[in-house]
């Protein structure tokens, strides 16, 4: 009689607050599909808790996702105390924790070998790209191994072509980057951030780190995206070029629950929910950069003063300005004097300090746009919501992600761009973006009736009939000896 093996998914994330989530998403897929596997999240102490208190009171299939934390003291690696996550870094300090995340694979290794002492367990790695270096472990051990991309096809083909040129890259005379693996793709310099990749060398850190991580990635047995082909045909196209023999499947769109994320149990967000009730409906403009993104004070400023110029309703999830300690307290200074007391004696807006319920905004009626940094989870859910989105990209691959939104699906208008001290962000502009996607025109009917096709997309990947997203994963599966 044949012995049935065990089969045992290990789960490994980068510690940034996407990717977290991101990977909770794939978990709980993974969890549904493959009701006779281990599924497990492998991260550091600190993370571990995070990630059981995000899935503690989400849907059914999160009681058979286990979790392992390895062993991990921040001191060591030259970080501060507690230091786990890059919500807890500057972005310059963040290639310390990339670094310092090296340093687990001994400990992982171990883990691994402990799961393959059965000779009869099928094992397969999933990693984050940050943390490829786990393909060393998986070949040691027979595993098999992938990747999982967190943010967008377009987006991540163009990060791995600039990475590999990096530090040379290719400018022309007219300013213009023109990547040869991309030859129909130009970007300019204020689609580049952070700025080592402006000014990084051979003996630059954040180079040397990436150079490591392309040479493990070639070597994955497998690449899975949180995108759905009918969505991004060319960005998916550009990764399996990048690639050549290594499969891409799209299994998307994996997004967040509508009660995940900290302290959804205990709030709705300073009663934004409550106040969204009273709006009506698609009339309110909702503002967030993200959970380790931010503005500059001028920018802030020149926001505060567009919004009260439209007069339109707004929620606005607020952080401390660019030089301030994004995860400290929001000062009133930072807005023009008497900005917040009049929105709310108006009825006009509300401000939403640290922690907002996003996925439940974007489902709300009343909600009507998404002025975003279009950050991946941060697209999708708006996409997934049938939210038109104002994209104003920060950092990384935001900006590639506002191209496909705008020149592919004319779902988006671009506003501004970055948040250096010399990335402009002017108001007259912002207030007139705001009235072209949310006012009563063409143009903007237009950007409604759209995203209504990207909504049935996006619905349509993982139709029980054939959905490419629901047909991909089990391709993977298959190819995985999973399933």
């Amino acid at each position: 009689m044949a012995t049935t093996r065990t089969k045992h998914v290990v789960l490994f994330p980068f510690p940034g607050q996407g990717h977290l989530a991101g990977f909770l998403a794939i978990a709980r897929l993974l969890a549904r599909e493959l009701p006779d596997a281990a599924v497990t999240l492998v991260s550091t102490p600190s993370n571990v808790a995070a990630l059981r208190r995000s899935s503690s009171a989400v849907d059914v299939e999160q009681s058979s996702i286990g979790f392992h934390a390895l062993p991990f003291v921040p001191a060591d690696h030259g970080l501060p105390a507690g230091c786990e996550s890059i919500s807890s870094l500057p972005v310059p300090a963040f290639i310390t924790l990339f670094e310092a995340f090296e340093a687990l694979e001994p400990a992982f290794d171990d883990y691994v070998s402990g799961l393959r002492g059965d000779a009869d367990a099928d094992v397969c790695v999933v990693a984050d790209v940050s943390v490829a270096w786990t393909v060393d472990v998986a070949r040691r051990h027979g595993c098999a191994h992938a990747l999982f991309v967190t943010c967008g096809a377009f987006g991540t083909a163009i990060l791995h072509a600039l990475w590999n040129h990096m530090p040379a890259l290719p400018f022309g005379s007219d300013g213009a980057l023109r990547l040869p693996e991309h030859p129909d793709v130009e970007l300019r310099r204020s689609q580049l951030s952070p700025v080592f990749l402006l000014h990084g060398d051979r003996s630059d850190r954040w180079t040397a780190f990436y150079q490591r991580i392309i040479r493990h990635g070639y070597r994955t047995d497998a690449v899975l995206a949180n995108t759905v082909e009918e969505f991004e045909p060319t960005g998916l196209a550009m990764m399996r070029r990048a690639l050549g023999k290594v499969p891409v499947w799209p299994v998307g769109p994996l997004v967040r629950g509508g009660d995940s994320g900290a302290g959804s149990s205990e709030t709705d967000g300073g009663g934004v929910l409550r106040w969204l009730d009273s709006q009506p409906q698609s009339s309110v403009l909702y503002i967030s950069f993200g959970s380790q993104n931010t503005i500059q004070p001028n920018q802030m400023m020149e926001l505060a003063a567009a919004l009260e110029a439209t007069g339109r309703p707004f929620v606005w999830a607020v952080r401390p300005p660019v030089g301030s300690d994004i995860t400290g307290a929001f000062r009133d200074e930072w807005l023009p004097e008497g900005f917040e007391a009049r929105a709310r004696a108006g009825d006009r807006g509300l401000l939403v300090r640290g922690w907002a319920p996003q996925v439940r905004i974007l489902a709300h009626t009343a909600t009507g746009a998404f002025l975003s940094h279009c950050g991946w989870n941060s697209v999708l859910e708006s996409l997934a919501h049938g939210v038109p989105v104002i994209g104003w990209p920060l950092a990384a691959e935001q900006f590639y992600n506002v191209s496909v939104l705008t020149e592919e699906w004319g779902v988006c208008v671009e506003v501004a761009r970055g948040n250096l001290e010399s990335s402009a962000m002017d108001r007259s502009k912002m207030a007139e973006v705001v009235e072209t996607v949310m006012g009563d025109t063409a143009e903007s009917a237009a950007m409604r009736r759209r995203i209504v096709e990207v909504q049935e997309v996006m619905r349509g990947a993982w139709a029980e009939d054939g959905g490419s997203s629901r047909t991909a994963l089990h391709e993977f599966l298959r190819a995985m000896r999973l399933q």
